[in-house]
């Protein structure tokens, strides 16, 4: 009985790896979002495209929750590209589709350097070598 119990509740190391690594990408989103004090409302469908097309079992009312989470909260912007870059270490077309989306946030209404700054960074943590 205690066995049945114990599975009924057991988190599968996937599910907290993908949430954690959802979480991660989000950071990295609003990091840019919240630098260039872009308009939320604005950013918000483009944001539940990308989490929709990174995380398939993702819907946009999980990624408005999770883009107003994100927005509260303060991240070591270092740490979430480290978690990414990790996770993603196999995943070469992954990676350059998170750097493609990344890029569009940037570009897509006010362009700065710092915002190029961030860029480069996940660029190297993903692509050390190149």
């Amino acid at each position: 009985m205690f066995i049945l119990i114990l599975c009924k509740y057991t988190i599968k190391k996937g599910d907290i790896m993908d949430a954690m690594i959802k979480e991660s990408v989000a950071a990295l989103f609003c990091h840019v979002i919240k630098m260039d004090n872009k308009d939320l409302e604005v950013e918000r469908p483009l944001f539940c495209r990308f989490i929709k097309q990174d995380f398939e079992s993702a819907t946009c009312e999980e990624a408005n929750r999770l883009l107003d989470e994100v927005m509260e909260k303060e991240y070591n912007i270092d740490t979430q590209i480290a978690i990414i870059a990790n996770a993603l270490h196999n995943e070469t077309y992954t990676k350059m589709s998170v750097l493609k989306q990344l890029n569009h946030i940037i570009v897509k209404n006010k362009l700065n350097d710092d915002d190029y700054d961030v860029f480069d960074k996940v660029k190297k943590a993903f692509f050390p070598d190149g």
